[in-house]
C-alpha cells in the first residue's frame, strides 16, 4: 500500500513539474493568429495590414504595437479618438471584438511580428491583467 502512495505521490509531482515545464510556441501562435486576423481585422486593416489612410491605421511598421496591455484593450474593449501612425492621425473608431484570451494573444503574436514589425510574444495569461493595466493615451470606446 505504501509502495503504491509513493508511485502516486511521485507521478503526480512528476506531472506537475512537466506542466510548469513547458515552453510558448510563438511560430505556432502566430499562425493561428493569421486565421484570426482574418476573420476579424483584416477587413479594416488590410491583408499586409496597410490600413486605409485617413481612415483604417496601418498595423504595418507601426510603433503603436508596442505597449501590448493597450493592444489588449483595443482589441477587447475597443477604442476611439485621434491615434497618430507613422505620421498620419486617424480619427476613427474601432468596436472591440470578443474574442477567448488565446485567440488575443495568437492575433496581438500575428500582428506584433508580420508585416515589419517585431516585438515579443504575449501569452494567454497576459491578456486578463493587461485589460486591468493602465495604458497611455487608450480612449476606450
Amino acid at each position: 500500500m505504501k509502495m503504491i502512495f509513493v508511485t502516486f505521490a511521485l507521478s503526480a509531482f512528476s506531472i506537475t513539474l512537466l506542466s510548469f515545464n513547458q515552453t510558448f510556441d510563438l511560430k505556432a501562435s502566430v499562425k493561428r493568429g493569421k486565421t484570426v486576423y482574418e476573420t476579424n481585422c483584416m477587413s479594416c486593416h488590410m491583408p499586409e495590414g496597410t490600413g486605409l489612410e485617413g481612415t483604417f491605421p496601418p498595423l504595418a511598421k507601426s510603433k503603436n504595437l508596442a505597449d501590448k496591455n493597450r493592444m489588449i484593450k483595443v482589441i477587447l474593449q475597443g477604442m476611439k479618438g485621434p491615434l497618430k501612425v507613422n505620421g498620419v492621425t486617424y480619427e476613427s473608431q474601432m468596436v472591440g471584438v470578443s474574442l477567448a484570451d488565446k485567440e488575443v494573444a495568437d492575433v496581438l503574436n500575428y500582428i506584433r511580428n508580420s508585416w515589419g514589425n517585431k516585438y515579443p510574444a504575449v501569452l494567454p495569461k497576459d491578456i486578463q491583467p493587461g485589460l486591468k493595466a493602465v495604458s497611455k493615451g487608450y480612449q476606450k470606446f
